[in-house]
C-alpha cells in the first residue's frame, strides 16, 4: 500500500471527557478485539502540529493490517480542551490513562504505547510505572532528557528577543523566571513554573525496572544510511539491554520532520515501522 492508498482508511473523530475536559482523539480500530492497538502520546509544543501527519499516516498504514491506534491531544494542547498554560506533566499522564481506560472498556486487552520524542518519555514512564497494562513500547525518535529539550525551546525566545532588539536573556534566567513563580512565553506557549520542573526531571535513564516482557522498539534518525544510533542512545540501550529488557533499535534516514515548519514525510521511518507487524 502506498501513501495515498492509506489516505483512504478514515480515521474517527471524537472527544473522550477527561479529568478537567474533553480530550480531542483519533481512533483506526483494530481488526478485532485480540489485534494490537497503540495508544499514541504526542510530543511538545509545536512538534505535535508538525507531527501530525506522519502521526496519521502511520495510524492508516497499520489500519491496513489490522492495527488500530488512539491519538489523543494531551488536556490544554491540540485540538482538546483548555490552554496551554492549565496543562502539566500530570495532567498528561492522567488522559494517557483516560484514553487507556476507553480502549480497556471497549474490550481491547493487546494494547501498546506509541510516543513521539517527549511522548516517548512520557510512554517509557507510564510503561515503568503500570508494567501489568501494555505489551509493546514504540518510541519515535526518545527525548533522552527533558531539560535538554527545554533549553533548544528557550532558544527560540532567545532569537524571538534578537530579533525585536530586546534586552537578551539566558537560559538560566527564564528558568530562574519560572522557579520565582512566574510564567514564561515562548513561540506562542505559556510555560508554567509546574511543566517545566516536571520535564526538567525527567529522563529516560530513570526508567530502568521496564516489564521484560515488554518488547521495546526504538527508532532514531541518521544523517547517512548505515549509522548507527547516537552514543547516549547506544549507552541508554545497553543499560536496558543488561536488565534484561527486550529493546530493538531501529535507524531510519529522512526529514527531521518534528523540526520542520513545513510538514515533510519521512517514509522509511513508516515503512520500517509498519514491517513490525506484519504477521
Amino acid at each position: 500500500m502506498n501513501a495515498h492508498q492509506a489516505l483512504d482508511i478514515s480515521l474517527q473523530p471524537f472527544y473522550l471527557s477527561g479529568t478537567r475536559g474533553n480530550i480531542f482523539c483519533l481512533f483506526a480500530p483494530p481488526r478485532n478485539k485480540q489485534a494490537p492497538v497503540l495508544l499514541f502520546l504526542p510530543s511538545f509544543a509545536e512538534e505535535l502540529n508538525r507531527c501530525r501527519v506522519m502521526v496519521a499516516l502511520q495510524a492508516r498504514k497499520l489500519a491496513a493490517l489490522g492495527v488500530g491506534s488512539l491519538l489523543i491531544d494531551y488536556y490544554g494542547t491540540g485540538d482538546s480542551q483548555g490552554d496551554f498554560s492549565q496543562t502539566d506533566w500530570q495532567q498528561w499522564k492522567d488522559d494517557a490513562d483516560t484514553a487507556y481506560s476507553w480502549l480497556a472498556d471497549q474490550g481491547y486487552s493487546n494494547i501498546g504505547l506509541w510516543g513521539l520524542r517527549l511522548g516517548a518519555l512520557l510512554a517509557t514512564e507510564l510503561a515503568c510505572q503500570q508494567p501489568d497494562r501494555f505489551i509493546r513500547l514504540l518510541l519515535w525518535q526518545p527525548v533522552l532528557d527533558g531539560s535538554v529539550l527545554l533549553t533548544q525551546f528557550f532558544r527560540i525566545r532567545l532569537a524571538m528577543l534578537m530579533d525585536r532588539g530586546e534586552p537578551k536573556e539566558t537560559t538560566k534566567q527564564m528558568r530562574e523566571h519560572l522557579r520565582q513563580g512566574h510564567n514564561l512565553e515562548v513561540a506562542g506557549y505559556e510555560l508554567t513554573p509546574q511543566l517545566v520542573s516536571a520535564i526538567d526531571e525527567k529522563k529516560l535513564s530513570n526508567y530502568d525496572t521496564l516489564n521484560p516482557a515488554l518488547q521495546i522498539d526504538w527508532f532514531e534518525a541518521v544523517v547517512e544510511d548505515g549509522q548507527t544510533l547516537s552514543p547516549a542512545s547506544e549507552k541508554a540501550i545497553a543499560a536496558w539491554l543488561e536488565k534484561g529488557m527486550r529493546v530493538r533499535p531501529h535507524t531510519y534516514s529522512g526529514p527531521f520532520f518534528w523540526q520542520l515548519h513545513e510538514r515533510e514525510l519521512t517514509p522509511e521511518l513508516i515503512d520500517k515501522t509498519t514491517e513490525l507487524f506484519r504477521n
